[in-house]
């Protein structure tokens, strides 16, 4: 007979009501095995919801209007949905209910047969390669010496610009699109600064730097170029390099890790301390010792990346048709393709499915996806788009297509609804044997 897991006495903040299973346990190998049968593979993940102390929500993530600001959440509100992360996450944020920050906030966790919930990282220890396949369970073990998902799926929706910052070691892309932002018009004046003009010294950056907290604002983004962000198009962010993204919900992916500076003392949300500037940067990548010291953060600054002057020629994508997914009623588009720092960091691919349309989707790698509109199936899991969502309640919209899936000829879609099924997949490093779109990005 087998062993049942253990049940942990934590809960995630927003689904009180579910078993959390204990991922360390025995029993975990027949808990994916039971995920796997059920839905041919396909994973169904949960919504992860979080909050910045230092940033509004733009009340798009679809959430009820209540939801957005829950009573255990010390009056900051929700303007993250962390979609597939298998690391903990950086807010801030304090629990009232429990004093401590929120159990495993942000790690992506799947729904059992049995309703219960489990770490996606908990499954992924216990068999990596039915999970990830060999080839990312190999890259994941070189980059982050075990098996985790390397990269980070989520979307931020916040009311104004986030404060002006950079990731010394994390690189960012972004899918601004149409769905998450309805009504608005192409010609918007929503813009996302990016790095410094090229007439900004290393005195004249350090000046600005060392003026932090110490008077109305220290102005950083005066001395930073502003990029009107295209709707339904891709984009590209280095590390090292400065950016504070505009006030629309953005889909983004990232390397597996959370950290950054911010460099921006004051914004529409409030002003923000050094020690709070500081507060997220890893020790690996600027010395705790060293918080607070701007001669030595202005000598560690890129000035080469965040002064070129290609910067966004190099880093916008135009969306690019995907031949090889395309279809009868079936249309496939690259939103973020090519390279990135010199290789294939990640990819997102946006189908669209016409009302009755199926296609049998087999790509070289498991892809986590989550649902922009219509209802359908993805595999055995039924999708669907809601609106105006509970807080706590479970909604069949993420999901995550195993190797598992792959090896037994991939998965079936199907638009089974009246409205186009639109479904994104974001793939991780090195996905494709061949980089999507290389010509159209050179």
């Amino acid at each position: 007979m087998a062993t049942s897991p253990s049940i942990l006495a934590d809960k995630l903040h927003e689904y009180p009501q579910q078993d959390l299973i204990d991922g360390t346990s025995d029993g975990v190998a027949a808990v994916l095995e039971s995920c796997l049968s059920k839905t041919g593979g396909v994973l169904q993940l949960l919504h992860r919801y979080a909050g910045r102390t230092f940033c509004s929500p733009g009340k798009r993530l679809r959430l009820e209007e209540k939801s957005y600001y829950p009573d255990y959440m010390g009056g900051t509100g929700l303007d993250e949905i962390w979609m597939c992360c298998t690391v903990p996450i950086v807010t801030g944020v304090v629990d009232t209910r429990t004093g401590k920050a929120p159990y495993r906030e942000g790690e992506a966790h799947v729904l059992t047969p049995e309703g219960q919930v489990i770490a996606l990282q908990d499954l992924i220890a216990a068999a990596p390669e039915t999970v990830m396949g060999e080839k990312v369970t190999a890259f994941a073990k070189e980059m982050f010496g075990k098996p985790t998902w390397p990269i980070v799926s989520k979307k931020f929706d916040n009311l104004n610009p986030i404060p002006d910052h950079l990731h010394w070691a994390k690189w960012e892309v972004y899918d601004i699109n149409s769905f998450d932002n309805p009504g608005v018009s192409p010609s918007h004046y929503h813009t996302t600064a990016m790095g410094l003009y090229s007439w900004v010294t290393k005195d004249k950056f350090l000046e600005c730097m060392k003026s932090y907290g110490q008077g109305e604002y220290n102005g950083i983004r005066h001395l930073a170029p502003h990029v009107m962000m295209q709707l339904d198009n891709g984009f590209t962010m280095p590390n090292g390099v400065l950016h504070s993204p505009t006030d629309l919900c953005t889909h983004e992916l990232h390397v597996t890790m959370d950290e950054h500076f911010l460099a921006e003392d004051v914004t529409l949300d409030g002003r923000i301390s050094a020690e709070a500037a500081f507060y997220a940067c890893r020790e690996e990548d600027y010395p705790k010792a060293k918080h607070g010291d701007w001669d030595y953060l202005v000598d560690l600054f890129d000035f080469a990346a965040n002064q070129d002057p290609d910067f966004v020629l190099k880093n916008s994508r135009p969306a690019i048709n995907a031949e090889q997914f395309s279809g009868a009623g079936v249309d496939a588009k690259w939103i973020v393709y090519g390279e990135l720092l010199g290789d294939q960091k990640c990819s997102i691919l946006r189908l669209t499915l016409e009302s009755g349309a199926k296609t049998n989707f087999c790509p070289e790698c498991p892809t986590m996806f989550h649902t922009n509109g219509g209802s359908g199936r993805v595999g055995k899991l039924e999708v669907r788009y809601h609106q105006d969502m509970v807080l706590g309640e479970i909604y069949p919209e993420i999901g995550f297509i195993t190797q598992a899936a792959l090896n037994s000829g991939g998965v079936e879609i199907e638009n089974t609804g009246t409205e186009p099924l639109v479904l994104t997949f974001d793939f991780p490093q090195n996905a494709h044997s061949q980089t999507p779109g290389v010509a159209a990005a050179n």
